[in-house]
């Protein structure tokens, strides 16, 4: 028999979060990813992607603004279940971190990358990574399965992914804002350094603060100010997301007072700073506390914010009204296309010309497709009402689409035989063999599905009323088929043949009023390109 939980069902949560909050910064602070800019290939990649490691911080904010709710729920049904013993559970957390902890020496450590093919050390890295974060779960909330939790929470964890590289770009763009407000800042330190130090250094022109031991120069990278975009970016989509529940314009105090707080905590952590520094710890000053500091204070203000908006009535439109669970019907139509960009996006970083790992973004598709197949069966079941699920109408319309789209490409210079891609004539026959079938089930089967559920089944549904799942697949809405096309045809790069296309699918799916008619559609054109492509050596449609 396992022990039931007793006690308070917040502590391990915090235990957890602790124990991350520790563990990311004796990484952060014990290895720099700059320097694999120095080396070649897979390595250098990988240390341009460790600029973007503040964004994990960013994510972790925005998941907390968008559901919070839920994962304080998911936690809160652990009380009282029956569960496996705490220590065990914090035993494989510290040894999956263990070896995280050992491979990011390996990788970034020494000066020279270990031997071996990098995309192997990086692949081992990546894998500890996420086995570190997962075994996570587990010791915040042992009842919780960690699959069915990622399911519930998958609309909130895209959001905020997206949220935060969006205020991540945001907190950059506001750096420019250093070279015109430096003066009130330097100088706002410079006054509380005078209150704690006999004599100060300090040259507001050259953005020089300190002492005559110890001063630095405040560069705008190292400014803080990105914490000003950071902030204004998640507080209006909190604010967005969550407007029935406040009152206007009276939430719209929360961002100048966010903005101040992220000001006034710049200032206290470039006195900080300087005091460490002057007190013969400049390591300490110059390594992890002056960008890691920064982080912690943003997401202070960030969730203080959010706490700060659920508690005072003045804010609050109805101060009895709960925050109420809100559904998310959307996922099945968004995810899947969403997760085939992301994993084109991440692998996009490790290739140049040739698009080795093609087949990756097949198998992400097929796994989320796979995820929600339930959802999509019972849907068609459920309109096909004893009709053929393949009609003649769909395959003709997938027909003449491939005729106009070959017909529009082929006024291009591009087209035309050309030779197999070089790169993939000189991958072993496995190897090559593998990449072409990857490449013709993308085409044939995730492409299709992907988009048409994200295209024809939800965003032209969502032009024509907010409540989409209300909305038939056979109407006509001109603005939003026009609208939804443009969205497809600005995913590809032939754009007039995509938006023909979009044209011609949502026809198809007015037809009958099914998306299966679109899809089928769809791909039957891409069946089309890549017959040509394979038996023709028309390589330029890929």
């Amino acid at each position: 028999m396992f022990p039931r939980e007793r006690g308070r069902p917040y502590l391990k949560p915090l235990t957890a979060l602790g124990l991350l909050t520790v563990e990311y910064l004796s990484i952060t602070f014990g290895f720099d990813a700059v320097p694999l800019l120095r080396r070649t290939g897979s390595w250098e990649k990988l240390g341009w992607v460790g600029l973007f490691a503040p964004a994990l911080i960013a994510f972790g904010v925005a998941l907390w603004i968008m559901a919070g709710a839920k994962l304080r729920n998911a936690f809160n049904r652990t009380e009282g279940r029956e569960v496996p013993a705490f220590l065990p559970r914090l035993i494989v957390h510290l040894t999956c971190f263990a070896v995280f902890y050992a491979l990011t020496s390996f990788a970034l450590g020494g000066p020279t990358a270990p031997k071996g093919p990098p995309e192997l050390w990086i692949a081992l890295w990546l894998a500890s990574g996420g086995a570190t974060v997962l075994s996570l779960v587990p010791v915040a909330a042992a009842g919780v399965k960690p699959l069915p939790l990622l399911r519930e929470l998958a609309v909130p964890l895209t959001l905020a992914a997206l949220l935060a590289l969006v205020a991540w770009g945001a907190g950059l763009a506001t750096l420019t804002l250093w070279e015109h407000n430096h003066r009130l800042t330097l100088e706002a330190v410079a006054a509380a350094l005078k209150i704690l130090l006999p004599s100060i250094h300090f040259d507001a022109a050259d953005a020089a603060i300190g002492t005559e031991q110890f001063w630095v120069r405040v560069a705008p990278v190292c400014s803080g100010y990105e914490g000003i975009g950071l902030v204004v970016v998640f507080l209006s989509a909190y604010l967005v997301a969550f407007r029935q529940r406040f009152r206007f314009p009276h939430a719209l105090l929360l961002l100048p007072l966010a903005i101040a707080a992220v000001w006034l905590f710049n200032v206290v952590r470039i006195v900080a700073l300087i005091l460490i520094g002057h007190a013969g710890y400049p390591e300490v000053a110059l390594g992890g506390f002056h960008s890691k500091a920064g982080w912690l204070f943003f997401c202070a203000v960030s969730l203080g914010a959010v706490w700060l908006s659920q508690r005072l009535i003045w804010f609050a439109r109805d101060s009895h009204a709960p925050m109420g669970r809100v559904s998310n019907p959307s996922a099945p139509f968004l995810l899947p296309l969403l997760a085939v960009v992301t994993t084109s996006l991440v692998s996009g970083l490790f290739v140049e010309d040739f698009n080795y790992l093609y087949p990756m973004r097949v198998v992400v598709g097929l796994l989320v497709l796979a995820w929600y197949s339930q959802d999509y069966i019972d849907g068609l079941r459920q309109r096909l009402r004893g009709r053929r699920i393949i009609s003649w109408d769909a395959l003709g319309i997938g027909v003449a689409v491939y005729l106009l789209w070959i017909g529009i490409a082929s006024l291009s210079a591009s087209y035309g035989p050309l030779p197999m891609p070089a790169a993939l004539a000189e991958l072993q026959a496995p190897l090559a063999a593998v990449w072409i079938m990857g490449r013709i089930l993308g085409s044939v089967l995730v492409a299709p599905l992907v988009e048409e559920l994200a295209f024809r089944g939800f965003l032209l549904r969502r032009l024509v009323g907010s409540d989409f799942t209300k909305v038939s697949y056979e109407q006509w809405h001109w603005p939003a088929v026009l609208i939804s096309s443009l969205a497809f045809a600005a995913l590809h790069q032939q754009w007039l043949g995509g938006l023909v296309a979009g044209f011609s699918y949502a026809y198809a799916q007015k037809r009958r009023g099914l998306l299966s008619d679109a899809i089928v559609a769809h791909g039957v054109t891409n069946a089309l390109i890549a017959a040509q492509v394979l038996l023709g050596d028309y390589w330029s449609l890929w």
